[in-house]
């Protein structure tokens, strides 16, 4: 009983709240991939400012990255994003956060699952957070998945 007390109390002291400003910045990562899983390109342009991606060992502007997933509009792509933030740090106008990002493909009855974990630079622009930087490593290596097929191959 003793020991369900101690593991209470120290789940309550590392158990934070996060601040309005930090549910904003995390929020912005959610939509932003939201806007990709819709193949939203305009609503991925509202998410960011200036942006690059550190993707598969190259930096991309958006244009670019919107560039390599063309290819999959109207193929019937179905993207779930589900993300788990561990560090959301705001100084100024600045934030960054890292991140677990999941994401569940679906294509003609195939489905799939690719991991990353990530790291994302925001900057308030007029009063809104906007992704700056998104640097995506993946932690699941198999070659023969559909979202390499889907993405990668693309390139």
């Amino acid at each position: 009983m003793f020991l369900l007390l101690c593991s209470f109390y120290a789940l309550g002291i590392n158990a934070q709240e996060k601040t309005k400003e930090e549910t904003a910045v995390e929020q912005t990562i959610v939509q932003f991939f939201e806007a990709l899983s819709a193949l939203d390109f305009d609503k991925m342009r509202y998410y960011t400012k200036d942006i690059e991606f550190v993707e598969h060992g190259e930096v991309w502007n958006l244009d670019v990255f919107i560039d390599r997933i063309i290819p999959m509009v109207g193929k019937g792509l179905k993207r779930v994003n589900t993300f788990a933030f561990t560090k959301t740090v705001l100084r100024d106008n600045t934030a960054w956060v890292i991140y677990y990002n999941t994401a569940e493909f679906e294509m003609k009855g195939e489905k799939d699952q690719a991991k990353w974990i990530e790291s994302a630079v925001l900057i308030k622009d007029e009063g809104r957070w906007k992704l700056s930087l998104l640097h995506s490593t993946e932690l699941d290596d198999k070659s023969n998945r559909l979202c390499n097929l889907l993405f990668i191959k693309v390139l």
